[in-house]
């Protein structure tokens, strides 16, 4: 099976990386709106474990999200989050926590020389 390939413009892109590099030394992560193919939509949230080794996205900045991505047509699709110094590769942590194999997970690794960001699937 292809996986469709989702694009990520490089404002939102850089949207990304800036609030992962915000949140360290703990892993920043945030929630994608997609219309189609397409991001368009990046929200940045508040990691609840504080941990730079896990994330979880507070319930309620995930439902203001879906509420103000639903208002605009879009579909809450993904999520991203960072290895504050670790490369951007689904840990094991990651892949036993990714339960939609739907989504796109989009990982940013920031223990190089610059930020590397790629996408993920689980299914």
């Amino acid at each position: 099976m292809t996986r469709p390939v989702v694009y990520l413009p490089d404002d939102l892109r850089q949207q990304i990386v800036d609030h992962c590099l915000s949140a360290v030394p703990n892993e920043g992560c945030g929630l994608l709106a997609l219309e189609g193919d397409r991001v368009v939509a990046v929200y940045p949230t508040a990691n609840e474990d504080a941990s730079p080794h896990s994330y979880t996205i507070p319930p309620q900045e995930h439902y203001d999200a879906l509420i103000d991505a639903e208002s605009n047509g879009w579909e809450i699709s993904g999520v991203f989050h960072s290895h504050p110094k670790g490369d951007a590769t689904m840990s094991t942590v990651d892949l036993a926590r990714a339960l939609d194999p739907d989504w796109f997970y989009v990982v940013v690794g920031l223990g190089g020389d610059a930020p590397e960001v790629r996408t993920a699937t689980i299914g």
